[in-house]
């Protein structure tokens, strides 16, 4: 298929709205405080947290089912209109409960996007598949921080509303963007039949397992890093440009990915990549100030590329092995394995506090265990 030309524009909304998916979760991650529905403590903060996750991980098979059932451009729409639905109930949520609510819808949409725009990607390109992954990854790799960095500054110039109103808008360009730019639904809808099979294929299992490896590794340094930078005095433009430079060094990375994967096997790059983000990582418990800390980013954000950007297109591989067309099923397993990886690291946001150094060694012992694995079984 065609790996240029008209399919570009759906490159670039796929991107979009993957970025809009981590930029609203970021915005409330930052006014939730201060929203009227007042959400307070840790524990509170890491429930609002789960609820995206819960929604990621509900809605995620159901998505799967219908991109097939009902097309992936239908899918999309879905994706925008619960985040539609999601911004709106964050400006004007009255408690916890309706924000808790917002979050789950959130996920929904996350999992409605995700879900079906990598499906998108994987349908259109297949020679160049491992590089146009990585072209559609490349905003959600600074969405969150942006998303928090805009709701902070926003917040302070004219309080949460104001930065509810902008994500608002934003939610408005990107459903312009899916309605008027994404390829139409094919009238024929692929069948099921097969789908245990390839569900259970050994190589949509071991992707599987190394999507959470590198949702693991990555959400570490998405997550827990820019607090600890807060914390010791760092400002939020200044750490906006650490993961914006590590976004782009992720885009430029992709040919890189795409001509490394024509040379040697699939498997092997992962784990590579694996191995060298488990040695990278601990490098941000030791590095001292904002230049030397922004190199080991962009240097686990490399890692990181190499990692997923095979595996997501090695899932779509799987797909075309068997002759199908069902996409949207193996998307949805990435979906829930990355969440679970997301989870994994929201939970030991209470021991980062003061324990970051550790943190960061046990995941990249984690790593180093999984490399073997990933090295040997067939992807």
């Amino acid at each position: 298929m065609p790996t240029h030309g008209k399919f570009w524009p759906m490159m670039a909304v796929v991107s979009f709205a993957l970025l809009m998916d981590y930029f609203i979760y970021g915005v409330s991650t930052a006014v939730a405080e201060y929203s009227s529905g007042h959400a307070a403590g840790e524990g509170q903060f890491a429930l609002l947290h789960g609820g995206y996750a819960i929604g990621v991980l509900t809605a995620a098979p159901l998505f799967g089912y219908l991109g097939v059932r009902i097309g992936l451009k239908r899918s999309m729409i879905c994706g925008v209109a619960l985040s539609a639905a999601t911004t709106a109930l964050l400006g004007i949520a009255p408690g916890a409960a309706l924000l808790f609510l917002a979050q789950l819808l959130q996920g929904a949409a996350a999992a409605a996007t995700w879900t079906a725009g990598l499906s998108l990607v994987a349908q259109h390109h297949v020679e160049r598949r491992v590089e146009m992954m990585g072209y559609a990854l490349i905003g959600s790799t600074a969405g969150l921080l942006l998303g928090e960095v805009t709701g902070g500054l926003l917040h302070q110039a004219g309080g949460d509303q104001l930065a509810f109103l902008m994500a608002g808008a934003l939610v408005v360009i990107d459903a312009t963007l899916r309605i008027f730019f994404l390829p139409s639904d094919p009238a024929a809808r692929p069948s099921f039949a097969g789908l245990s099979g390839l569900l259970l294929d050994q190589s949509v299992l071991t992707s599987a397992a190394a999507v959470g490896l590198a949702a693991v590794g990555w959400s570490i340094v998405d997550m827990l890093l820019p607090q600890r930078l807060g914390r010791a005095g760092v400002a939020p433009p200044s750490i906006g440009l650490i993961f914006l430079a590590a976004s782009i060094v992720y885009g430029v990375c992709a040919p890189l990915v795409e001509r490394v994967s024509k040379r040697a096997p699939i498997a092997r790059i992962i784990a590579g990549g694996t191995l060298a983000m488990a040695i990278a990582l601990p490098l941000l418990g030791v590095v001292q100030g904002i230049i030397a800390t922004g190199a080991v980013v962009c240097i686990v954000s490399v890692c990181y590329a190499f990692m997923l950007d095979p595996t997501t297109a090695e899932l779509g591989n799987a797909v075309d092995r068997r002759g199908m067309t069902c996409y949207s099923a193996v998307y949805a397993i990435f979906n829930v394995v990355y969440a679970i990886g997301m989870v994994a690291i929201d939970a030991t946001s209470y021991i980062a506090t003061t324990r970051f150094p550790l943190v960061l060694l046990c995941v990249s012992v984690v790593l180093i265990l999984a490399t073997p694995f990933l090295w040997w079984r067939k992807v």
